[in-house]
This record gives C-alpha cells, sequence and structure tokens, in this order.
C-alpha cells in the first residue's frame, strides 16, 4: 500500500483522491481479506457499522458503496466497544462502588518506562504507581508482564521448542573450523540437523543471538523487498551478528525440497525459505569478505545431500568418509527431534486433559516459535487458560489427509492440513493459525484450513503477524474464541 500511495503522488494524484483511495481499500480488505467473504451480498441488505473507524464518513460512504445500498451508523459508533463491555460487567461482573469526587481529586500518581524480562519478546512496559500503594501495568502482550503467574504456564510446547533450540551447540575442544548458523527459515527446524552434522566433523556452531526490533534494524538497510515476510526480513539483522564473529563461514543451505513427510503429492519448501540465501548473498556487501555457504540439494535425498555437501566443504578439508558419518548421525538427530516433539505434545495432552484445560493448537511455520516473530502470542494463549501445542506435533496423529481443493505439495501446508483435520474430529481442541501479511500463500492455506474445520461445524480463527506487535486485536479475537467455546457448550 505504501508504494502505491508514493507512486499516486508521483503521478500529481491529489489529497482528496489518495484518501478516496485509501478508504476504499480499507473496506475492501477488511470484507474479502480479513471477513474473507467472497462478495458483498453474503453481508445481507441491513448492516450496522460500529467502531471509531467508521466515524470517517469518507470510510462509511466507501463501505455503503462496496455493499450497493445504505449503511446505519450509530450516534455512539465511536464507543460501542466500550458500551458493550458495560453491557456485558452488568451482566456478567459483581457491583463495585466508583471511587468518591473528593479521593478523585486528591489522586496522583508516577509512571516508569521499563523493559519486561518474563520472556524474550521484551516488551516495553510502564509501570503506574499510584498513591495509595496500588500499581498497574501497562504495555505487557501477556499475563506474564503484568506478574501474574499461571499455574499451567508449562504447558506450552512453542516455549519448549524456543528454548531447546536456544541451547547452546556443544563445546567443541581445539575446533577445525568455526561456522554460523543463522537460526531463521529453513534452519529453525533443521537446527538439530546441522548442529549434529557439524559437531560430528568437530567443527564449532555458532548460532545468531536472540532476535528482538533492534536486530531487524540492524539489517535493515540490506531488506530488497519491503513485502517480504518479517522472519525474512530478520535474517539480515542475524546475519549482520555472524558476520561479527571470527568463523570461517556462515551456512544456510539453499533447499528447494523439505523432508519428505508422506502427507502431499510434493514437499516443496516456499520459494522465500528455500533460496533467501541468495538474496542476502548478493544484497549484502559484508558477506563479500565473509563466506556464506548455500549448497543446492534435496535433504529428502541423503545422495545427493551428501555430494552437495562434499563439493562445499572440501576447501575446509571435510572428508567425503567423515561427511557420510556426519550425515547418519545427523539424519538420527532429526529424527530423534520430531519423535521427541510429538511425545512432549502428547505429554502436554494427557496434562491438560487431566485438569480439564482446552487444548489450542497454534499452526504456522516452524520459525513462528520465536517470540520476536509471534509477538508473545504462544505467551497471552497459556495466560487465557489454553494447553498450547503446535501443528508439527499434531499432524502424525492424521491417519488419513483430508481432500483439499487446491495442489497440496508444500511440506509445511501439509502438515497444517492435516492438524486442521485432527482438530476438527477432537472436541476439546480448538484451532488458530498464525498467517505472515507478506506470505502470498499463506492465502491458500488459510481457506483450506477453515474449510476442513468448517465442514465438521467447527471454529477457525486466523491471526496475521509481520511487523505489527499490537496484541489489541489478538486479545480480542481470543476471548470470542473462549465466548463461543463457552455458548456452545450450554
Amino acid at each position: 500500500m505504501n508504494s502505491a500511495v508514493k507512486q499516486a503522488q508521483k503521478d500529481g494524484a491529489s489529497l482528496g483522491d489518495i484518501s478516496a483511495g485509501l478508504s476504499a481499500s480499507i473496506i475492501k480488505n477488511a470484507i474479502y481479506k480479513v471477513i474473507r467473504f467472497h462478495s458483498p451480498e453474503e453481508l445481507g441488505t441491513t448492516v450496522v457499522a460500529q467502531g471509531g473507524t467508521f466515524l470517517n464518513d469518507a470510510i462509511l460512504r466507501s463501505f455503503e458503496r462496496e455493499l450497493g445500498h445504505p449503511v446505519i451508523r450509530p450516534k455512539i459508533a465511536g464507543l460501542m466497544g466500550a458500551f458493550g463491555a458495560a453491557l456485558y460487567a452488568e451482566k456478567k461482573g459483581p457491583a463495585h462502588g466508583l471511587i468518591s469526587l473528593q479521593e478523585l481529586k486528591a489522586l496522583s500518581y508516577t509512571s516508569k518506562a521499563f523493559l519486561c524480562q518474563g520472556c524474550g519478546a521484551h516488551c516495553q512496559e510502564t509501570l503506574v504507581s499510584f498513591k495509595d500503594g496500588h500499581h498497574f501495568i501497562a504495555g505487557n502482550k501477556c499475563d506474564k508482564g503484568a506478574g501474574i503467574v499461571k499455574e499451567h504456564e508449562d504447558l506450552d510446547l512453542y516455549r519448549y521448542k524456543y528454548e531447546r533450540m536456544r541451547k547452546a551447540a556443544p563445546k567443541i575442544e581445539h575446533p577445525l573450523r568455526k561456522v554460523g548458523l543463522p537460526l531463521g527459515l529453513i534452519n529453525v527446524e533443521q537446527y538439530p540437523f546441522w548442529v549434529a552434522f557439524f559437531s560430528a566433523l568437530h567443527y564449532q556452531v555458532y548460532c545468531s543471538p536472540e532476535n528482538n526490533r533492534a536486530r531487524y534494524y540492524e539489517g535493515q538497510c540490506t531488506i530488497a523487498s519491503d513485502t517480504v515476510c518479517y522472519p525474512a526480513k530478520l535474517m539480515h539483522g542475524e546475519l549482520a551478528e555472524l558476520e561479527k564473529l571470527p568463523l570461517d563461514f556462515i551456512f544456510y543451505p539453499s533447499e528447494s525440497y523439505n523432508l519428505n513427510e508422506g502427507k502431499s503429492l510434493n514437499h516443496f519448501n516456499c520459494p522465500v525459505v528455500a533460496y533467501y540465501s541468495e538474496l542476502l548473498n548478493g544484497n549484502d556487501p559484508a558477506l563479500f569478505k565473509k563466506k556464506i555457504l548455500n549448497p543446492y540439494f534435496d535433504i529428502s535425498k541423503p545422495d545427493s545431500t551428501y555430494h552437495a555437501l562434499k563439493d562445499a566443504l572440501k576447501p575446509y578439508g571435510a572428508k567425503g568418509g567423515e561427511i557420510k558419518k556426519a550425515l547418519a548421525l545427523a539424519y538420527q538427530a532429526q529424527k530423534d527431534y520430531q519423535t521427541e516433539i510429538f511425545l512432549k505434545g502428547q505429554e502436554i495432552i494427557k496434562k491438560a486433559r487431566d485438569v480439564h484445560l482446552p487444548i489450542l493448537v497454534l499452526a504456522g511455520r516452524p520459525y513462528h516459535i520465536d517470540p520476536e516473530i509471534n509477538h508473545a502470542i504462544p505467551s497471552l494463549m497459556t495466560s487465557l487458560g489454553f494447553a498450547l501445542l503446535s501443528e508439527d506435533a499434531v499432524a502424525p496423529l492424521c491417519e488419513k489427509m483430508p481432500p483439499v481443493d487446491v495442489l497440496n505439495q508444500w511440506t509445511y501446508h501439509a502438515r497444517l492440513y492435516a492438524a486442521a483435520d485432527v482438530v476438527a474430529h477432537t472436541p476439546d481442541m480448538e484451532f488458530v493459525q498464525l498467517v505472515s501479511f507478506g506470505c502470498g500463500i499463506d492465502a491458500i492455506s488459510a481457506d483450506e484450513a477453515r474449510r476442513i474445520l468448517e465442514e465438521q461445524g467447527r471454529l477457525y480463527t486466523m491471526l496475521k503477524i509481520d511487523e505489527v506487535s499490537s496484541l489489541g486485536a489478538v486479545r480480542i479475537r481470543l476471548r470470542s474464541l473462549i465466548a463461543a467455546r463457552e455458548e456452545k457448550a450450554l
């Protein structure tokens, strides 16, 4: 959208025309991309618009033009959320008295900004201290930031996977080489594979540090396109950090294919995951001095992987026999990791059912375990009383893949469809999908996952993420999911 506005300005469009275009774009995005209706007729002929956005007359008129008929806008459209909250509080909550006018006049407070250390998201928070000793924390993305400790926060597979990945690679005494491993995109899921492989070659592995907003800004000047997904943008900062270390090379392979899990017609990686190393190599001047190895191979075929790695590592003294042995250990390590995640998921399911907790499958990509990418959404979910699983822990439970209306050729999407089918037939599970604004093929997977669930009368919830870090809308959607569950149980 930014690019379109800049182009319109260059073409001499008036401020009014640009504003009209933005208003129409907001409405089209809301109807067709967020609500995901196929035509305006699905909204019906009597529509009430509420929310502060509709106080803008241009947006209201754009909505009416898109629907083809008038829309009702209440006088208090911008306060409808507060009005609804008041009605809900009146119905559900116990009576409370307001403080007196004298107490209100005497009210005083101080505020202090601080960085939360509760999890890897490191939220920028504000502590408000009142004169009577009460405190209020603002800016937190989960209840951990508010100082609220949850009894079942250990039932979070996202946190388990991330902490496991962030454990330092084994220390190698007198290493033959030093290799940098950026923990993003394809390397997140294959981290056990490459750590086992390079450790067997007696190479010391150095991983990129934890991501944060500063890491994104550090590599921002080498990002080729602003429309690429946030996980890809972070790779630039991760490589910038690795460039500072005394490494022999940085390893980030190019893999058209993922491991074949037998759940799809093919097992491709998306183009960004598969080939982003080429863009990094060609667009980052610092990498011309620090060699980045990005060999091409099909990891599902050990022979292809062996020959590619043999050629790539020949300048670093690795012998063919050593590489074969290291690869055997790496494939076993990856298999053990997948088994470990599945068993951990089964453990969480059992514990959740023992204490009657609802189970939420947060489906996305392997790299969504990074708190900088998921914006602490997993912590928010566990704070709302859910036990949390990832799609790869549930997909193996799918004995027969559900029919889909698209070409099922992506490994990550196949897992997602399998997980959606399992949830669709499991009453105590709910399904939420993380979708990147900058990912085109996510739009396809979202439609298919929704259809799989809704055909069984189940709810589908989608959360769009990327640079956006405000969790207000996410909180509303999750609480709506909880309310829908409770209403369905009545």
